[in-house]
């Protein structure tokens, strides 16, 4: 007989690399799924990282190493950028998959990230 977990093991938790470059910026890098699971830590890590660096003055979120984002993530990505833009810090979203790009694309959001035409210009992989 095969037991199972009383929990669901997640096969993409997500976890978080930070990376000053420079006293004004902050690498952030993102592992795994940013989900209706876990979406909430990203959130939770931006706040923790905006209180211990008042100086920081931008954001670089790194997507590159993103599994999956449902309606959920991209939710907590539009409060980030609630947050940082509160906080006078510039978000990029960088290395965004093409699955997120298309997320991105087909809920409008794109450009409000991007800032297409501003100086929040983010760069796709």
């Amino acid at each position: 007989m095969t037991t199972m977990p009383s929990h669901p093991i997640r096969p993409n938790p997500l976890h978080f690399t930070a990376d000053p470059e420079g006293a004004h910026t902050l690498r952030l890098t993102l592992h795994g799924d940013l989900d209706y699971d876990q979406a909430e830590l990203l959130l939770d890590v931006v706040r923790e990282e905006l209180a211990e660096r008042p100086e920081l003055r931008t954001l670089r979120l790194d997507c590159a190493e993103l599994a999956a984002v449902d309606s959920m993530g991209l939710s907590v990505l539009l409060m980030v950028h609630r947050v940082t833009t509160a906080a006078d810090v510039r978000l990029h979203l960088d290395g965004r998959t093409p699955a997120l790009e298309r997320l991105l694309q087909i809920t409008g959001t794109l450009d409000h990230f991007t800032g297409r035409g501003a100086e929040q210009i983010s760069e796709t992989s």
